[in-house]
């Protein structure tokens, strides 16, 4: 009797209709999870690998994640890493750089030319799929091209953009949406969305570290002369970028919620709104952009003082 696991995940329903169909008409391959972060990507491709028989850890089951480019030694080192995105850990923490590796690939092309047991499914995870660098795409794209046999290749982005195109045409999309209030209250047990968010993720994220409290003071900074700008970027420069750049995005994308009256009560009301007094809409708009773009900048490792500098410079 198969075990159905997808029922442990909150919402998405639509996403799990779809997945329970093709089971039932044993037509599973290829699948390309999409949408924001945070939302049960990660959960959903976990719940589906063991339904299938084929749970995290075990013989037939291969997990390929991004890896920091801090990890010098690429064997042991990245699957040790890859463990930070297995089922036990709610949160992973985001770097500011870090690529699948072509490396990362060619390995798995080693271990698929194993076949695996007589009516037994193997599964392949890719997590974040969208961050393979060029070599590491090209050469997956060969793999999927000429699939090895009662194999399921499940992908995740929450930037599907980023993906090669000859990827995505040989994979079944399935988008996954933000959560609603309720759904979030299951997941996260304490806490509200403050700030709009639809992601479980990114709520536990937020509740469990620090980083919006620590960007709060830059955020009411803003705008900058050029030498404040300057001195800014060399305080953050040796920090993690994503932790200073990706509070920042929440932020302004609530003062820009207040401005267009989409928004209720939040949390930092009184920063919000007085941004949201001061600064005119197209501004704020651009605020996100460049933040988003600032994020996006990160994985092709700029020089971090002049990226830090452009972005604190382009904040109003």
């Amino acid at each position: 009797m198969v075990i159905d696991y997808l029922d442990e995940i909150v919402g998405q329903e639509a996403a799990k209709r779809f997945i329970r169909t093709a089971i039932k008409k044993d037509n599973l391959y290829n699948l390309l999870f999409v949408g924001p972060r945070g939302v049960g990507k990660r959960t959903m491709a976990f719940a589906l690998a063991k339904t299938l028989g084929c749970p995290p850890k075990s013989q037939y089951f291969n997990l390929i994640t991004p890896i920091p480019s801090k990890i010098k030694d690429r064997g042991d080192k990245i699957e040790e890493y890859s463990r930070s995105y297995l089922p036990d850990n709610v949160i992973v923490q985001a770097e500011d750089r870090a690529s699948i590796l072509i490396e990362q690939i060619r390995n798995l092309d080693e271990r698929l030319m194993h076949m695996p047991g007589k009516e037994t499914k193997r599964v392949v995870l890719i997590l974040e799929a969208d961050q393979m660098t060029d070599e590491a795409a090209n050469c997956f794209l060969k793999t999927l091209e000429e699939p090895p046999i009662d194999t399921v290749f499940i992908l995740t982005s929450s930037r599907p953009e980023y993906l090669l195109p000859t990827i995505r045409s040989r994979c079944r999309t399935i988008p996954f949406v933000y959560l609603n209030a309720d759904q979030i209250k299951k997941v996260v047990f304490e806490g509200t969305d403050d700030f709009i968010l639809g992601s479980a993720g990114e709520i536990l994220t937020f509740r469990d570290g620090n980083i919006v409290e620590n960007a709060i003071d830059v955020f009411k900074k803003m705008p900058v002369t050029l030498k404040a700008a300057a001195n800014l970027a060399r305080v953050y420069e040796r920090k993690r970028i994503i932790e200073i750049f990706y509070p920042l995005l929440l932020l302004y994308r609530m003062v820009l919620y207040r401005k267009l009256n989409l928004a209720g009560s939040a949390r930092y009301e009184r920063e919000i709104a007085f941004k949201a007094k001061k600064v005119p809409t197209d501004k704020l708009v651009n605020a996100v952009e460049v933040l988003n773009e600032g994020i996006n900048l990160l994985e092709r490792n700029p020089n971090r003082l002049l990226h830090l500098f452009y972005v604190f410079l382009r904040l109003p």
